[in-house]
């Protein structure tokens, strides 16, 4: 009776094993999540970027597909990254080593980016970024002009951080396109006639829409 009961409680053990496998096997599968999914929300699995209305591929040294209503295609190496978002070039030069620095057009936008795994600071198009890591995403505040906008957070997982320099510059700057803020700073409107002060909300950070 002993070797029996002893027989089923290791059946069972091995059973809860395997479906324990199973479950961690199909989570792997599910991909992570890029940017911010109030704007769109894309998912990274493996080599493929998916979204509601984008679908794009990293194939080698390269990035090719759809992201929103323009094609892409990127190319990179350890030193830059270059070719098209839709109509608009792209050109960025890359640099490693305390921190990486990522600098010039993305879909013919300026940057300038610095992360050094805590922070990531610096510029795309007329937003200026602030934002801390906290665990797979990044949070803080944008300045875009006219606005000091609260609450941006968007998802960049650790483990993206050991990709190639060029494959993570791109995927940085889709995941700052791809960003949504929740909430802006009031801004003092001009006086109108009779000198009565006015507050206004900025909410447009002013990326050019894909």
């Amino acid at each position: 009776m002993k070797r029996l009961l002893l027989s089923t409680a290791t059946v069972l053990s091995l059973l809860g094993t395997g479906c324990a496998a199973t479950s961690g096997a199909q989570a792997s599968t599910q991909g992570v999540l890029l940017g911010n999914a109030s704007v769109e929300p894309l998912r990274l699995e493996g080599t493929t970027i998916t979204g509601p209305n984008s679908s794009l591929a990293i194939e080698g040294d390269g990035m090719r597909g759809r992201f929103r209503t323009r094609p892409v295609a990127l190319q990179w190496n350890y030193q830059e990254v270059t070719g098209s978002v839709g109509e608009l070039s792209t050109h960025l030069q890359l640099a490693e080593g305390d921190d990486t620095r990522v600098w010039g057009t993305f879909a013919g936008m300026a940057v300038d980016l610095t992360e050094d795994g805590t922070w990531m600071h610096g510029r795309v198009g007329q937003c200026a970024y602030a934002l801390k890591r906290e665990g797979d995403t990044f949070k803080g505040m944008r300045d875009c002009g006219n606005s000091l906008e609260r609450g941006v957070e968007v998802s960049f997982p650790q483990e993206l951080t050991a990709r190639p320099v060029g494959e993570r510059a791109a995927l940085m700057a889709f995941m700052l396109v791809n960003t949504k803020a929740t909430a802006s700073a009031p801004r003092m409107a001009p006086k109108p006639r009779g000198g009565t002060e006015r507050f206004g909300e900025i909410t447009s950070c002013r990326i050019p829409a894909f």
